[in-house]
């Protein structure tokens, strides 16, 4: 063979093989980042849900559609015989998320509805709404057209559900309640502001003793009775405060900010517990 055409042969095989080696190498580079950022987005997903979600939420039966970050989410348990649940009940425990979500009310609506093993209708039209079912839950769907804003409520099967006690085994128990509240309604849950923040709260009706004795006149004035019992025992608290005007009460016990509204209009004792998911 010609020795021209034999150096010739011999140069093409290895611009060849350098061609291959380089090509080679950027594909695995191209690959390694599309990894890492398929990686970070799954990561800061799954970092939204973990922290701000809570851990018992069934996210495999009820995905969080188009998830941008989880606002709040929180566990709810009322015994109030006054109030009823999405679907008609009183004593009913459910997870309620609100997050935001990349899509139109539409797109976040119909999602949930092709999702549902079953639709629940009721006999007036809820343009915001969509129930429905899905496995052993019971689920509604809000959405207002409110910024990206969605609301999700999941009901659990029974109100004696065993994923619901341990959210409350940390309760703070500072508030003690008298023999004339009775608690109706307990919450626990996760908010996602001022870097994270853990949150407690119940609401307590206010038991009117009535007239016992026949003479007219109301025996015991029960929220003014609380309200001097509350001042007492508060006021010694850190960054403590009261508004006579909207029974607004605030103080600092340990790490935790707390609001104690004593409601008139409502005849209710409302507690809110929050402290750093941190601390």
């Amino acid at each position: 063979m010609n020795r021209k055409i034999l150096i010739a042969l011999v140069s093409i095989l290895i611009f060849g093989i350098i061609f291959a080696v380089i090509f080679t190498n950027l594909r695995k580079n191209h690959s390694s980042q599309d990894s890492n950022s398929n990686t970070a987005a799954v990561s800061s997903d799954k970092k939204n849900i973990i922290d701000f979600l809570l851990p018992d939420f069934p996210i495999k039966e009820v995905p969080l559609f188009k998830l941008e970050k989880v606002s709040s989410s929180h566990i709810f348990v009322n015994t109030d015989p006054k109030n009823k649940s999405d679907f008609g009940e009183t004593n009913y425990a459910y997870y309620n998320v609100v997050l935001y979500s990349d899509s139109t009310k539409d797109e976040f609506l119909q999602f949930y509805k092709n999702l549902f093993d079953k639709q629940i209708t009721d006999n007036y039209d809820m343009p915001d709404t969509v129930k429905g079912s899905i496995g052993q839950y019971r689920i509604a769907v809000s959405h207002y057209n409110v910024d990206k804003t969605g609301y999700i409520r999941v009901y659990l099967p029974s109100i004696n559900d065993k994923r619901i006690d341990p959210y409350f085994t940390d309760f703070p128990s500072f508030f003690t309640a008298g023999p004339e509240l009775i608690e109706h309604e307990k919450t626990y849950g996760l908010l996602n502001q001022k870097g994270g923040e853990i949150e407690f709260r119940k609401y307590y009706t206010v038991i009117d003793s009535g007239d016992a004795n026949g003479d007219g006149k109301d025996d015991v004035v029960e929220f003014a009775k609380l309200e001097k019992e509350y001042q007492e025992k508060y006021q010694s608290k850190p960054d403590y405060s009261y508004d006579n005007k909207t029974g607004l009460m605030k103080f600092k016990d340990r790490d935790y900010q707390v609001t104690l509204t004593i409601s008139r209009d409502h005849s209710r004792i409302y507690l809110m517990i929050r402290k750093g998911m941190n601390k």
